[in-house]
């Protein structure tokens, strides 16, 4: 395995990685050292909501003999991302936690070393970031999970690390009024999870409890009692007609402002669809682009998208206004129609959107088109900072599903290997396995995968497969 291509391996977190540390000898892995340790030193997963990378990463740097410069470089990272948004910070968090929880007590102080640091950056702080990007509160709650939920297995140390850090935090919220439990929500979460509801419940509710325990629990139910409320107060000023959304935007209201679109789609399609008509015909006969781009923000949706007018859709997507142009071709994703067909054609032919064409003939997919299919997909550029080709190989998939009888089959492979997003990845390999494509060598990669559900799955497959011969 080349360093180029262990590096475009690794950025994926596919098993091939791992798998081929394993098979060298220490001398040959010396070789892709710097490659792993550049790895350790940024956040590798494309979607951190969705998929982590940290075991991945911890099983790499585990092939090599000394694993001292990992923990340097993740000890300095995690410092430097101390005050950046989250979800970096959390990789390292999760790294060094791997090492505490297999007795690196360098890795256990340095945890604990950024919990006090942070800790005292909250107390000092006497104003609070516009918006939700409160860096030091995020990545201190993400030290909190750490501590709580990766590091050791024996339950009673574990509920050592939740009773001191609900005491901080109770202590926290007494002395500063910037804070309050809403702040620290996920981090409860994740204890019930790790320790059982029960369990915690029991340490909360302790007879012996200390003041900042206490101030932490009376803190947690006014919460909870004042979300529920909060959360009946917000539903009900939900616009319920489309009438009133369309008033309230010629008002100059924000879409963001006016409703939850998710709660709105909701209604449009519950026995509703004459809402989503009406939305449709405003959209239409709009003059403003701007009132045009919220309604169909509204209408980007499969169950939404047929009731809006194809011609005024096409224009719109040519439009000078990019947000109008991005949510026009959102809609046209979702439209079968041999207009949309022509248009996408079309856009091939002229190279332009590239990608917006590809999901528009995928809505709109032939038999003959296979060819131009596989061609144009496999042009489409896969970095970080795009997400055009997600959206097209997430189309893809759907075609496997659609009664089309000849299938790309040859795109699955290639997704396999070049997708970013391994949540992505687990249904490429499921459907790979449906259509018998995967052999004995990509299963035994498979196993080392980053997704753990890939790993099951492999492994599964490969004990079947045992059995069988």
């Amino acid at each position: 395995m080349t360093k180029k291509a262990f590096q475009y391996d690794m950025q994926r977190g596919l098993g091939s990685c791992i798998l081929a540390l394993k098979k060298m000898q220490d001398a040959e892995k010396e070789a892709f050292f710097p490659i792993v340790l550049w790895g350790c030193s940024r956040n590798m997963a494309y979607n951190m909501q969705l998929e982590y990378r940290s075991a991945y990463m911890y099983e790499l740097i585990m092939e090599f003999s000394d694993v001292t410069p990992f923990i340097d470089a993740i000890e300095k990272r995690l410092r430097q991302c101390s005050h950046l948004p989250r979800w970096e910070f959390a990789q390292y968090c999760d790294l060094l936690s791997w090492f505490a929880g297999d007795g690196v007590k360098r890795a256990w102080t340095a945890l604990n070393k950024c919990y006090n640091t942070l800790f005292q950056i909250l107390q000092k702080k006497r104003s609070r970031p516009e918006g939700s990007n409160f860096s030091e509160r995020n990545n201190f709650e993400e030290v909190c999970i750490s501590l709580v939920d990766m590091c050791f297995d024996d339950r009673e140390w574990i509920a050592k690390q939740y009773q001191r850090i609900i005491r901080d935090l109770g202590n926290l919220i007494s002395e500063n009024h910037l804070y309050s439990f809403a702040d620290f929500e996920w981090f409860q979460t994740v204890s019930e999870k790790r320790l059982g509801k029960t369990a915690v419940q029991g340490l909360l509710y302790h007879n012996g409890a200390d003041e900042g325990t206490k101030i932490y629990r009376y803190s947690m139910e006014q919460y909870q009692s004042m979300t529920e409320t909060a959360k009946a107060q917000h539903m009900g000023k939900q616009p319920e007609t489309a009438d009133e959304i369309y008033e309230r935007l010629r008002n100059g209201e924000k879409l963001e402002q006016i409703c939850n679109r998710l709660r709105v789609h909701g209604f449009m399609v519950k026995n509703k669809e004459q809402e989503a008509l009406k939305i449709a015909a405003y959209y239409k006969y709009e003059e403003s682009e701007v009132i045009r781009c919220s309604l169909l923000r509204l209408l980007a949706y499969p169950a939404c998208a047929w009731t809006v007018d194809l011609k005024q859709l096409i224009m719109d997507s040519k439009s000078t206004y990019s947000e109008l142009s991005k949510w026009a071709f959102e809609v046209l994703r979702y439209r079968t129609d041999t207009s949309v067909r022509a248009y996408a054609l079309e856009l091939l032919q002229s190279r332009k959107h590239m990608a917006k064409a590809v999901s528009m003939l995928v809505a709109n997919y032939e038999d003959r088109d296979k060819k131009l299919l596989v061609e144009t997909v496999k042009q489409i550029p896969i970095t970080y900072e795009s997400g055009e080709w997600h959206e097209v190989f997430h189309d893809v998939m759907d075609l496997f599903g659609s009664p089309a009888k000849v299938k790309p089959k040859e795109l699955l492979f290639y997704m396999y290997r070049n997708t970013l997003c391994s949540f992505c990845r687990e249904d490429i390999v499921k459907e790979m396995g449906r259509r018998r494509m995967l052999t004995h060598e990509l299963l035994e990669e498979m196993q080392y995968d980053c997704n753990e559900e890939i790993r099951k799955y492999a492994k599964k497959k490969l004990a079947t497969s045992y059995l069988r011969v």
